[in-house]
């Protein structure tokens, strides 16, 4: 089971290293078109582009903000709670991060395939973008985020306790 799950957190360090070259390439890409936009230059495309990228981004660094407990929480309540207490609210929240996850994954399949299939494109006028993208991130990044949210609510059922976010040192990279 270790294994499986440093090669599964290695995934998702992979998908959030990717998605930071899709920030940088965003950045780059709106210095560009200012930089055109100056010289009376224009660059097509850019703002359909620029809008698909942030939603890759966003859902594909999904993963690895759940697995290292990067999501919301309020320490000040969690953190002051007894175990005995502090344990079911844990389980609860797991499971209502799988059921949520779960649900968006689920749903979100059959328009990305549809996407897939029929060449959707997003776009007005000059330049069309492909959907598929988008929508496939959507759906890997919120399946692999409810699979950490089970994950969670094993590792906290195993221990008898709310379980921190695992070392740095335990992924591959």
């Amino acid at each position: 089971m270790t294994q499986f799950m440093r090669a599964i957190d290695g995934m998702a360090k992979v998908l959030m290293v990717f998605t930071a070259f899709c920030a940088f390439g965003i950045a780059f890409w709106i210095l560009l078109e200012v930089v055109a936009r100056n010289a009376s230059l224009h660059i097509y495309g850019a703002a359909e582009y620029i809008s698909n990228f942030l939603i890759v981004i966003v859902f594909l660094q999904l993963p690895y903000a759940v697995r290292m407990r990067g999501m919301l929480s309020v320490d000040i309540f969690s953190g002051s709670m007894p175990p005995r207490v502090a344990v079911p609210f844990s389980l609860l929240a797991s499971l209502l991060g799988i059921l949520f996850f779960g649900a968006v994954a689920i749903g979100s399949i059959e328009p990305a395939i549809r996407a897939w299939v029929e060449g959707q494109y997003e776009g007005e006028g000059v330049v069309d973008v492909p959907a598929w993208p988008a929508k496939f991130s959507i759906v890997i990044g919120c399946g692999f985020a409810a699979f950490y949210y089970l994950v969670r609510m094993i590792e906290t059922v195993r221990s008898g306790r709310v379980v921190s976010a695992p070392a740095e040192e335990s992924t591959p990279y």
